[in-house]
């Protein structure tokens, strides 16, 4: 996030932030803190995105899942500035700090730090909120074709400087008005705001409009505000890193069973071929048996040199405190274990086999009840923990993935109807049919606000369609709502819900070929 952005989104934070009401800080991941504010109306979050890569900061409506207890630094937070008010924020934008002063007996300051995250502070750094000098357009231009420019003048930021080298070759009377225009600062009445994105890349956002050659192909947004660019361009950002999270957690089991019996299927090649030098002992003992009335069955040796059936002279290696006999017999009973052991071996190394080729495919119902209950519980829509590993045993849901990429689930019978929203954000879609049972489906969606196109919603609608009451016929009726507005119903039958809000009905024609061409395992998605 360049300085000048975060200056514009300062400014508005300031002005929309002061004389809330902290009520709770979160710490989603170790470099992501949540601030949930009481203002006037709903409640607001403040998330903030810390480090040197892709720092971000945007004021929410949504907050990501929390995890099931609080990091040490959330809770210290929580003890220092909790329930209490913020004041008229002062900003350090060159730093892309902001300070809040915090109502209370003790003068204190909430910190919001782009690179070093939140904090609390007695006393503001030396300086802190000082504007930078500016000189004189024509000046400060020539300054920033320096490499060392931003050490004396900060505000010279390295998307500044790619701007002003590519407006300075076709004319400079432009690459100074924008100077003077970033000099005069959002107090004085701010202005249009850019955001440019382009598939995974990094997001740029920028006060002021960059040439086509810096956009490097990036679609262009334009905002009135910072605080509407920053919630467009740092969503996904932020929540989509949690999605993924997410289906990682859910894979976990199936990749570290798949690990495991990986290893047991080497471990089963190693002893095979132990199983098979014992096995070969046979012919030893034999070359032994033959020439026990040429040697003594009674002799001790260390060694002995015997032809083998082939005929090429070996030598025997002996145990000398055994006779020439007993060591025969002593060939002749390794070689049977050998062969009773490669029998079980290879019925054992099938089983192992089969379950590697399940596991590879997804299927749950391969991994180690033990390991089922030996992984940690999944993450819940509300941030706590759900009933651990087995909730994702393909017993429960059938998985999906739609022609635009987006996963689905539904439930396969009714106790994978009721814990569905359990593997849902709030912001996923929830499908089910009208006026009569279905089975339960969710979509997710990587982001808050994030589009789904019509032909996935469709396929949605499908797929809840052909496992409903309207099963029979060519058309469905499904309704979709968000999850958030989608709640379980206390003491009814289990997958039994209460639909707050819709988000609107789609009536779909029936093709039982849809759920063989959508379908994906656990470890594809």
């Amino acid at each position: 996030m360049d300085a000048h952005f975060f200056r514009r989104l300062a400014f508005e934070l300031s002005s929309s932030l002061q004389g809330a009401r902290i009520e709770r800080f979160y710490a989603p991941a170790p470099d992501i803190t949540t601030i949930v504010l009481h203002t006037t109306g709903p409640k607001q979050h403040v998330l903030l995105r810390a480090g040197r890569r892709f720092p971000f900061l945007l004021l929410s409506p949504e907050r990501p899942p929390n995890p099931e207890t609080p990091s040490a630094h959330a809770m210290w937070l929580r003890k220092h500035a909790g329930g209490r008010r913020l004041g008229p924020a002062v900003i350090d934008w060159c730093t892309r700090r902001m300070a809040f002063p915090l109502s209370g007996a003790t003068s204190q300051w909430l910190m919001l730090d782009l690179r070093d995250g939140v904090g609390v502070l007695d006393v503001l750094p030396e300086g802190f909120g000082r504007e930078p000098v500016w000189p004189e357009p024509a000046e400060l231009l020539a300054i920033s074709e320096h490499a060392d420019a931003w050490q004396t003048h900060p505000q010279l930021t390295p998307l500044l400087r790619e701007t002003l080298a590519l407006l300075r070759q076709d004319d400079p009377l432009d690459a100074c008005a924008l100077l003077s225009d970033l000099e005069y600062g959002p107090q004085e009445g701010g202005g249009e705001v850019h955001v440019y994105a382009m598939g995974s890349e990094e997001v740029l956002c920028s006060a002021w409009p960059l040439p086509d050659a810096q956009r490097r192909g990036r679609d262009e947004a334009v905002w009135d505000t910072a605080l509407e660019a920053a919630l467009a361009a740092g969503r996904p950002l932020v929540f989509g890193g949690f999605a993924q999270r997410a289906e990682q957690l859910e894979r976990a089991p199936i990749a570290a069973a798949l690990k495991r019996t990986r290893k047991t299927l080497a471990k089963l090649d190693a002893e095979e071929e132990r199983l098979l030098r014992m096995i070969a002992q046979q012919d030893d003992g034999m070359a032994l048996q033959g020439a026990l009335w040429r040697i003594g069955a009674d002799t001790k040796l260390d060694a002995v040199d015997l032809p083998d059936k082939e005929g090429v002279v070996k030598t025997l290696h002996l145990d000398p405190l055994c006779t020439v006999r007993e060591n025969m017999e002593r060939f002749f009973k390794q070689a049977a274990r050998g062969k009773r052991g490669i029998g079980m071996l290879q019925e054992r190394r099938e089983q192992v086999r089969d379950q590697v080729r399940r596991l590879e495919q997804g299927d749950t119902d391969a991994v180690p009840v033990r390991q089922k209950r030996m992984e940690p519980a999944q993450g819940s829509r509300n941030g706590r923990s759900g009933k651990g590993a087995a909730d994702t045993d393909a017993r429960l849901f059938h998985r999906f993935r739609s022609s635009d990429g987006f996963m689905m689930l539904r439930g396969r019978n009714a106790k994978g109807n009721h814990t569905i929203l359990d593997k849902a954000m709030p912001h996923d879609l929830w499908f089910h049919a009208e006026d009569g049972p279905s089975a339960h489906l969710v979509l997710r969606r990587q982001f808050p606000e994030q589009d789904v196109p019509q032909s996935s919603l469709l396929e949605a609608a499908e797929l809840v369609g052909l496992r409903s009451w309207q099963k029979e016929g060519r058309q469905a009726r499904v309704m979709y709502a968000l999850v958030r507005n989608v709640r379980k119903v206390k003491g009814a039958a289990v997958g039994a819900v209460h639909v707050g809000r819709m988000e609107g009905s789609l009536l779909v024609a029936l093709d039982a070929g849809t759920e063989e061409r959508l379908a994906v395992s656990l470890m594809e998605e």
